[in-house]
C-alpha cells in the first residue's frame, strides 16, 4: 500500500530575479493592469501602508521570507524522501495553447527538460541566477520522471471516465522552453533542481478563456483582440475534486510514497475582477485557508466560475485537486503572506 504526504506552494515568478528587481517587476504589472482597466492603476490603502517609503527594501525581505518558507518545505521533503513527486501546475499558454488545450494532462515521459530562465533579463538577473543556482541564465535543465506510475496514474483515470490527456514531449513548435514555469519554478525553488526526486508534472487549466491575458501581456493587445484565440472553459471545480480522489485511489493501490505538491498564488491582484484587478480577494482567501487546516478542503468542490475567476483565485484550481487527493486531512500552515509588493495571496503548508 502506497502513503501519501502533501506540501502546498507556489511558484512566484519574483523569485527568479534578483531582489532589487521585485518592484520593477511590480510595475509591469501595474501597466498591464492599466490595458486591461482601460484606467490608472492605483494602489489600495493596505498596499501603501505595506510598501511604506522604501519599496525596495520591503521587496527584499519579501524575497527573504520567500525563500525561508520554501527552506521549511524542501526539509520536509528531504525528511520524508519519496519516491516521486505529483507536481499539479497551471500552464498559461505555454506547453499548451488554443491549438492543442486539454483541461487536464500528465506527463508520461522518462524525463522533461527545462529552461526556467528566459524571462530573467532585468539588471542584476545573471548574477542572482549564478549565485542562487549555479547556473547561466541559458541554462537547460533535465529532470527524471516517474514515467511508470504517471502512466498508471493516466490510465486508470482514463478507466475511471476521467478522459485526461497525456504528453511525452513539451517542446511544441511555439514553444521551446520545456516544462512550463508553474513546475519548472516549483523545481527551482524547492531545490530539487538536482532531480534528487523524480517528478510527475500534472497540468491544470486553471485560466480557462482568461488565457487571452497572457496573450495580452506579450502583445500588448486588448483583451477582445486576443479572443479569437477560442481557449475553453476551465474544468469544473467539482470535477477536479473528484479527480483528485480518483487519483488518491491509484496511488494506496501502489507501493510507491509520493508526495503530492499543489503549486500556486492564491488571489492575484491584477486578476481580481470584483476590485478591478487592484486588491486580491484577502478575505476569500482567509477564509479558504482555514478550510484547508480544519481539513474541511472538500468545501472547494462547490467554488467554481464565476466566483473563482472574479475573486482572482484562478490558479487555486491545483489547490483543488490535492484536496481531492488528501481528503480530510489538516494542512498545517507553515507560512502565509498578503503580499502587496509581490500582488499575491500565498500559502506555504505540509499535510503530513
Amino acid at each position: 500500500m502506497g502513503e501519501i504526504f502533501g506540501i502546498g506552494t507556489s511558484h512566484v515568478p519574483y523569485l527568479m530575479s534578483a531582489p532589487e528587481n521585485m518592484v520593477r517587476l511590480r510595475q509591469m504589472i501595474g501597466k498591464m493592469v492599466e490595458r486591461l482597466e482601460g484606467r490608472p492603476f492605483q494602489d489600495p490603502p493596505e498596499a501603501l501602508a505595506q510598501l511604506g517609503e522604501n519599496p525596495m527594501e520591503v521587496g527584499k525581505e519579501h524575497h527573504r521570507l520567500h525563500w525561508q518558507a520554501f527552506a521549511q518545505l524542501k526539509a520536509y521533503i528531504d525528511e520524508v524522501s519519496p519516491d516521486a513527486i505529483l507536481l499539479i501546475g497551471d500552464d498559461q499558454a505555454q506547453c499548451f495553447q488554443a491549438n492543442n488545450l486539454p483541461p487536464y494532462a500528465i506527463y508520461v515521459g522518462d524525463q522533461v527538460d527545462a529552461k526556467p530562465f528566459y524571462m530573467s533579463r532585468f539588471p542584476g538577473d545573471a548574477e542572482y541566477i549564478q549565485r542562487t543556482w549555479g547556473v547561466a541564465p541559458d541554462h537547460r535543465y533535465l529532470w527524471p520522471c516517474h514515467s511508470e506510475l504517471s502512466v498508471t496514474i493516466r490510465d486508470e483515470l482514463i478507466r475511471s471516465g476521467f478522459d485526461i490527456a497525456s504528453s511525452n514531449d513539451l517542446n511544441s513548435d511555439r514553444w521551446q522552453y520545456g516544462l512550463g514555469h508553474a513546475h519548472a519554478n516549483t523545481q527551482l525553488f524547492l531545490r530539487n533542481d538536482d532531480g534528487k526526486y523524480p517528478i510527475i508534472p500534472l497540468f491544470i487549466n486553471c485560466y480557462g478563456s482568461d488565457l487571452n491575458i497572457f496573450g495580452t501581456m506579450a502583445s500588448g493587445q486588448s483583451v477582445e483582440a486576443q479572443a479569437t484565440a477560442g481557449y475553453p472553459p476551465a474544468p469544473s471545480s467539482r470535477r477536479l475534486y473528484e479527480m483528485g480522489r480518483a487519483i488518491r485511489k491509484v496511488l494506496l493501490r501502489r507501493p510507491e510514497r509520493v508526495l503530492v505538491c499543489p503549486s500556486s498564488t492564491w488571489s492575484h491582484t491584477w486578476l481580481t475582477k470584483k476590485h478591478h484587478r487592484m486588491r486580491m480577494d484577502v478575505e476569500g482567501n482567509l477564509e479558504k485557508m482555514h478550510w484547508f487546516e480544519r481539513g474541511q478542503a472538500s468545501l472547494l468542490a462547490e467554488y467554481d466560475s464565476p466566483d473563482i475567476d472574479n475573486n482572482g483565485d484562478h490558479e487555486l484550481r491545483n489547490w483543488i485537486v490535492a484536496a481531492g487527493i488528501m481528503g480530510s486531512r489538516p494542512l498545517e500552515v507553515t507560512w502565509q503572506v498578503i503580499s502587496w509588493v509581490s500582488t499575491g495571496f500565498r500559502v506555504f503548508g505540509i499535510w503530513r
